[in-house]
């Protein structure tokens, strides 16, 4: 196998090998970045969740204490105004609840009890709270109503009221009104366990932040979450650095899979490579062999099946081939003994069948004899010429590896002059540029010079013509030299063009035959074709087509 083979194979196993790895990255890529949407979607619905349940928890609470406070508010005692004293110490048995005043349907707080100073109850017992729009909500629609949060003093604790109606015969004769702590003893009691070193939880409400968490994440995922009853909003905040961590994990793990899964195909690849290029290699170099005509060369393929079938084969070829060289050696060997014996003895005998025709044309008196003798002359000249030709035609061919760059002109120039003076009662003419480069075997000069000698010689008229013409023409894409031999003799039948054309072997009937097969394979030989037309007006045209050649081939 040659270097730029070699080569070539080599790249393009390199490019397989790099689409392979593109392809499979790519895969892995997308497969990672798959899963990381994933995991982060996965995680983010998680967050979602667990927002939307904490804010669902804290409403179940806050309705718990609207219940807590309108149970107590629905009871007959509440309206007992008079013993509102042990109605509320009843009431604040709730841990949850730290005061609670009990205010008339006008507005008036009739009684306030609970973690207060007595200066703050006493404050409080008998003022108006009609203002207030909890009390104006409650006493108005009969709605247990939970105000925003307050907070209490500089501290950091707030506080909610929820009021609820105390109705007596049907009518609202007062409100019941609870003090409670917003803290995680009331409404946040399921925010501690979310609160980890990786989680925090912010509760708001109207701006303000009811709880709230110091950590701080350089990456997180979030989620706000609603509390239907009240509206405050519920933030979850959770570090996406362990999800961050898993992702890197599952990259390095693909990558380093991927780059095992690489290097096994490519040992694998390369080990396929060198055995195929090996197994080429012997089988080129088997045909190498068979070119050079060692028929017994075999290729020592064994390396899987399909190559053991391929030697198979090649073993065929070689054992076929080596037949038909030796049936051609045996037929090239009779051919050479026919052609040299027809040649040597057609020659010597006929020249002594000329001779005797000739004396005995000469020397008798006899019109039929004379006849008879004339007959004998002009067949056997007809047969030395045969062989002659046959003759011609083995000069012609042989030695000749392959088609050179010719200067048709030239060559022509030279038989014109040869012709003219071989038929001097022949007009022959040749109409050509100064130079005409083409690609053709040496023995081009022959085929020109046999089809004007074949249009002289079976011209039937007096003062044969015959016109030689170089010219180029253009055929779809491609350029040709036309060489035009164009006679006024009786032309050539279609029997002969068709035969010469098709390559049929047929019976020659003069020697004209053998020149125009001489003609048909010096064009062939050269890499160029033969046509036949027909001229006016009358004749025949015969057409040589060549490659043309560049200034650089001469």
């Amino acid at each position: 196998m040659s270097r730029v083979g070699k080569v070539k194979i080599r790249t393009k196993f390199a490019v397989s090998l790099l689409v392979l790895t593109l392809v499979l990255g790519g895969v892995v890529y997308g497969q990672l970045e798959l899963a990381k949407d994933r995991s982060v979607a996965r995680t983010q619905e998680n967050v979602d969740q667990t927002a939307a349940l904490t804010a669902e928890q804290i409403d179940a609470q806050i309705r718990q204490e609207k219940n807590y406070v309108g149970f107590f508010a629905s009871q007959p005692a509440a309206s007992n105004f008079s013993n509102s004293e042990a109605f509320l110490e009843r009431f604040l048995a709730n841990p949850h609840v730290f005061a609670g005043q009990i205010i008339a349907a006008n507005g008036t707080v009739v009684d306030f009890r609970g973690d207060v100073t007595s200066e703050v109850r006493q404050e409080a017992i008998g003022a108006d709270r009609n203002n207030r729009s909890y009390v104006q909500r409650t006493a108005r629609t009969g709605e247990i109503i939970v105000t925003a949060p307050e907070r209490v003093g500089d501290s950091e604790q707030f506080i909610v009221v929820v009021s609820a109606p105390i109705f007596e015969d049907g009518e609202i004769a007062g409100v019941l009104v609870a003090g409670v702590p917003v803290n995680e003893f009331t409404f946040f009691t399921m925010v501690g366990p979310l609160e980890t070193d990786r989680q925090a939880v912010a509760i708001r409400a109207d701006g303000r932040t009811l709880h709230g968490s110091h950590q701080t994440f350089e990456e997180k995922i979030t989620s706000t979450a609603t509390v239907e009853s009240t509206g405050w909003s519920v933030r979850i905040t959770r570090d996406r650095s362990p999800l961050n961590a898993r992702l890197q994990e599952m990259a390095v793990t693909q990558v380093a899979s991927l780059a095992l899964v690489l290097s096994l195909v490519v040992a694998l690849s390369v080990l396929e490579y060198n055995s195929n290029v090996r197994q080429a290699q012997k089988l080129l170099d088997s045909f190498e062999s068979l070119r050079e005509g060692d028929y017994d060369a075999s290729p020592q393929l064994s390396s899987g099946e399909e190559w053991r079938q391929i030697r198979a084969g090649f073993e065929e070829l070689a054992t076929g081939l080596d037949e038909r060289e030796a049936a051609l050696r045996e037929r090239k060997q009779r051919l050479q003994v026919f052609n040299r014996v027809l040649r040597h003895n057609l020659r010597n005998d006929m020249t002594v069948v000329v001779n005797y025709a000739e004396l005995v044309e000469e020397q008798t008196d006899d019109p039929a004899v004379r006849d008879a003798a004339a007959k004998i002359l002009s067949r056997s000249e007809g047969l030395v010429g045969l062989g002659e030709k046959a003759q011609q035609i083995e000069q012609s061919l042989a030695g000749y590896d392959g088609p050179v760059t010719v200067d048709v002109c030239a060559e022509i120039r030279t038989v014109v002059s040869t012709l003219r003076e071989e038929y001097p009662q022949a007009e022959i003419t040749s109409e050509m540029p100064e130079r005409e480069l083409a690609r053709a075997i040496p023995a081009l000069d022959a085929a020109v010079e046999d089809l004007c000698e074949n249009a002289v010689e079976h011209s039937d008229v007096t003062d044969p013509t015959v016109t030689i013409t170089v010219d180029t023409v253009a055929e779809d894409a491609d350029r040709w030299v036309r060489i035009a031999v164009a006679d006024d003799g009786p032309g050539i039948s279609e029997y002969e063009r068709d035969v010469l054309l098709s390559g049929r072997e047929t019976d020659l009937e003069h020697s004209s035959g053998f020149g125009l097969w001489l003609v048909s394979w010096i064009v062939e030989r050269s890499g160029g074709r033969l046509s036949f037309a027909e001229n006016e007006p009358r004749g025949t045209v015969v057409e040589l087509y060549l490659e043309p050649a560049s200034e650089e081939t001469a």
